[in-house]
């Protein structure tokens, strides 16, 4: 017998259609598609990009799909790749805070690709496909229990990528599921090119929204998968979560409740682990007008999987941005200098500067024992004064959560931003063409209409 959410989730991709969406959802997806591809546009320069381009353009192709801020089409798979690496490689992307994982950068990249191959999807389908595909990302991610092992935006990721792709082709229930069993045999994610700075880190995902690209035109074609994907003695959950898992969040509710209203939209370009250090330094400078030479040190208190992945005392090894992205010590310390954080504070040659070796010794990272070991959310920023006064804050939700979001304005904002960070900046005519045709996504009848506004050069 197929296990309960395999079939559950079959159902969900087949079934839902735009005219069930809350306005709620809809709206929420549309924010998430103006803000992946607005980063999506900045990352293009990242570290990275280029060369991966490259290999795929070696391999030639029929140029099917729209890759972002270039005037070029390649095929739908390779499409996914690459733009999925450029909407995380500056890792400004969303995050489900609660579930440790990225969501828009899998199932965008892929939807869009599969959208072109296909041609004449509708802004409702698409935006149909990407609730489907990331709801079931979410609930994945939000079903496990244990402290992660695997980078869940690319496990959970690949399987919401998967079911995207298969709503835009419109495959039946058995197809769908078959997607998902194809996916599982690509699923992967590790989490050591993160603790050692490779540029793989951006690459995860990327090969997840290829895979799930991938997964559904198979299935279109008849190729099966695994049946039993999620609970099968060798499925999903009893092999990479060792069984840890709760199935009623994964299930509960499918097509009623919605848990990507929970997506977090990020202010800063660095990891999501490192902002409510950031989001508390910040908010005490700017309280008590504090001035970083007057800084004798600082010392912050978080969960163990933060202290973990990004408490380390900062280096710069071969990959410079990849380091500064995923140190408190190196984010807290230049938020406090420059009273803000954005994409050119992650530069090569900005972080490589001498000065930051010794500025970031200041900043000292502790495990809280008392939090929840996975708590993203929670964090103590004390600052210690020259002149002995010591000034102390705490954060218990991090700035862009949906209970402390960024509005329409400051996603707009930070899109513009981005568009002028790309490697030939966009300009504002363009910028605000993109934004209302983002936001008025139901009334387009061709996803064409958007993507061709995307050929930035």
């Amino acid at each position: 017998m197929l296990g309960k959410i395999t079939k559950d989730f079959g159902h969900f991709i087949y079934e839902t259609e735009f005219e069930y969406l809350p306005k709620e959802v809809v709206d929420t997806t549309k924010k998430l598609i103006l803000d992946t591809i607005g980063v999506g546009l900045a990352g293009r320069k990242a570290a990275g990009c280029d060369k991966a381009l490259r290999v795929f353009e070696s391999f030639g192709g029929k140029g099917e799909a729209t890759l972002l801020g270039l005037n070029k089409k390649i095929p739908s798979p390779a499409a996914a790749f690459i733009n999925s690496m450029f909407c995380h490689a500056l890792d400004f992307d969303d995050t489900l805070d609660e579930g440790a994982t990225h969501t828009f950068i899998n199932t965008l990249p892929s939807v869009l690709a599969v959208a072109e191959r296909v041609g004449k999807i509708s802004g409702k389908e698409l935006l149909t496909a990407l609730v489907v595909g990331s709801e079931i990302c979410c609930r994945l991610a939000l079903s496990m229990t244990t402290v992660r092992k695997w980078v869940r935006t690319a496990t959970c990721g690949s399987f919401g990528a998967a079911a995207a792709s298969s709503k835009i082709l419109g495959l039946n229930r058995d197809k769908a599921k078959n997607a998902l069993g194809i996916v599982y045999s690509q699923t992967a994610g590790n989490l050591q090119c993160l603790y050692d700075g490779g540029l793989t880190k951006r690459m995860q995902p990327a090969f997840s929204a290829r895979a799930g690209v991938l997964s559904a035109l198979l299935a279109e074609e008849g190729i099966t998968g695994a049946r039993e994907v999620f609970e099968g003695k060798h499925g999903f959950f009893n092999m990479y979560e060792e069984g840890n898992y709760i199935r009623e969040k994964c299930i509960e509710g499918l097509g009623e409740k919605y848990d990507m209203l929970n997506i977090s939209i990020k202010p800063y370009p660095c990891c999501r682990m490192t902002h409510s250090s950031i989001y508390t330094a910040l908010k005490l400078k700017q309280k008590y007008n504090i001035m970083f030479n007057d800084i004798e040190k600082v010392e912050i208190t978080v969960s163990k999987v933060v202290k973990d992945a990004v408490g380390r005392n900062f280096e710069v090894r071969e990959n410079p941005q990849v380091d500064a992205q995923f140190s408190i010590p190196y984010t807290v310390t230049c938020a406090l200098k420059n009273g803000e954080l954005f994409i050119e504070h992650f530069e090569k040659t900005y972080v490589c500067s001498p000065e930051w070796g010794i500025l970031c010794d200041k900043v000292q990272v502790f495990e809280n024992e008392r939090l929840n070991p996975k708590d993203i959310n929670v964090s103590e920023v004390s600052i210690y004064l020259k002149n002995g006064n010591v000034l102390t804050e705490s954060t218990d939700i991090i700035k862009g959560h949906p209970l402390n979001p960024l509005t329409w304005e400051e996603v707009v904002t930070k899109f513009s931003k981005c568009a002028k960070h790309s490697k030939e900046a966009v300009d504002d005519a363009k910028v605000e063409a993109i934004v209302n045709k983002i936001m008025n996504l139901e009334d387009i009848d061709s996803i064409e209409q958007l993507t061709s506004l995307l050929n930035i050069n």
